[in-house]
């Protein structure tokens, strides 16, 4: 087995960083376990058997049962091959995984979010897949170059999500008379409008730590939207004028009192569904989740989706499929990645993935788009919408995350100057990272 390079990344320093990235205690002694339990052995590899598949959108209501329907009666190209789903909640996903990974365990498959993705790839515990890239050559789209790594291809788009997009009541706009926002200044009149009109929220979203995955996708739109960006993919660039003014309206939004404070994701997309809520900055993925639930107030006829208030096009959430480095059914975890990149799997797929863009340029099935007439604007969206990587400093995003929005969380509880705030986030991050 390919020992855990002391979680280096390609930067001077990288052992104190790629830990943290990882999330993993003590992880070099879990790698040496698994080295000596024989876990990454590929002479007892099989191409039958029992397949693990993780993935935490098989816990999502509507869209989970749809994409496990789509995948479940998979059985491998010689009929041996039984695929079992492994259901662990987004909030802790990424860090179940990667101490199993760590200590030479984990699905045999798995989806992840790009930030998790670098940094698995960088350890050493993802699989290679450069035979399967050559293999289907121009059947993939550009979206698959989110799985190559260090001249690697460790991973291949499984669905990319698009946050560039403010999703909205069509029903409550025509209510109150509103018209689809197009400016910030705009957004929050709007917002205002619902909240003292309807007294529900006006629009929702992250804004806490502990939901600092989601939260980055989302805060990501507002920095992205006001034109700024962590680095300039060379040198970190947090206190740019640019980001100082996005987090000043972020902070302004919540100050209003149009969002509620404390919500989660689960809680206030739950909300946004009965129609308590007027508008979110949300995904393509969570659009599909939304209107599959025939129990919401909100369906594909009455979800508006617009580009988002901002003079800026935003970020998207790159999920992507790998194979783990230690399985023992490598052989048949591969073939069941090519099955997923064929016409067949996506196609599959597709019913359960709505509008965001696919490994391949398969199209939503026509009644979808007629059923949801959202959708288009995601698909188009999807053209402009950025990675949450930090350029330059890409297995070092999580790290350089989660200080600018502790520091964005810091200022939301306890006031303060953002512009030195950020500057303060920017020299500690200079001095950690090198």
């Amino acid at each position: 087995m390919k020992l855990f390079k002391g979680l280096a990344s390609p930067r001077a320093g990288g052992t104190r960083r790629g830990a943290r990235a990882m999330g993993i205690a003590a992880v070099a002694v879990l790698a040496l376990s698994a080295c000596s339990a024989g876990g990454g052995d590929s002479s007892g590899d099989s191409a039958g058997g029992k397949l693990t598949f993780s993935n935490w959108q098989f816990l999502e209501d509507g869209k989970g049962p749809i994409l496990w329907d789509a995948v479940k009666d998979y059985t491998g190209p010689d009929g041996n091959v039984s695929l079992t789903k492994i259901e662990i909640p987004f909030a802790n996903y990424a860090d179940k995984l990667s101490t199993e990974l760590g200590a030479g365990g984990g699905p045999d498959v798995m989806v992840l979010q790009d930030s998790q993705f670098a940094s698995l790839a960088d350890a050493g515990v993802l699989e290679p897949l450069d035979d399967i890239s050559k293999e289907l050559g121009d059947s993939l789209n550009g979206t698959n170059k989110a799985g190559f790594f260090q001249d690697k291809q460790f991973g291949f788009n499984w669905e990319r999500p698009t946050y560039n997009t403010v999703i909205y009541n069509k029903d409550l706009f025509a209510e109150l008379g509103l018209k689809v926002p197009t400016t910030f200044e705009e957004f929050l009149t709007t917002a205002k409008t619902i909240k003292e009109k309807r007294g529900i929220a006006g629009w929702a979203g992250r804004h806490q730590t502990a939901e600092i995955d989601g939260w980055t996708l989302e805060m990501a739109n507002w920095v992205y939207g006001f034109g700024g960006g962590l680095s300039d993919g060379k040198a970190l660039t947090i206190d740019a004028p640019a980001n100082v003014k996005a987090v000043e309206a972020f902070l302004e939004t919540f100050k209003s009192g149009v969002a509620p404070i404390g919500d989660d994701a689960s809680t206030f997309r739950a909300k946004f569904g009965q129609g308590q809520v007027g508008m979110l900055f949300e995904n393509s993925g969570v659009a599909t989740t939304l209107t599959s639930n025939p129990k919401n107030a909100i369906n594909g006829q009455n979800l508006g989706a617009a580009p988002l208030p901002m003079a800026n096009a935003g970020s998207n959430s790159q999920l992507i499929i790998a194979v783990n480095a230690a399985s023992k059914h490598k052989a048949a975890a591969k073939d069941f990645v090519r099955w997923v990149l064929s016409e067949k799997g996506q196609t599959a797929l597709r019913a359960g993935l709505g509008a965001s863009a696919m490994a391949t340029d398969v199209k939503p099935d026509p009644e979808f788009l007629k059923a949801n007439p959202w959708a288009t604007q995601f698909l188009e969206a999807a053209k402009t919408s950025r990675s949450t990587l930090v350029e330059g400093f890409e297995t070092e995003s999580k790290v350089i995350w989660r200080e600018f929005l502790t520091a964005v969380e810091d200022l939301r509880v306890n006031g303060g100057d953002v512009a030195a705030k950020l500057a303060g986030v920017q020299k500690a991050l200079e001095a950690e990272l090198g």
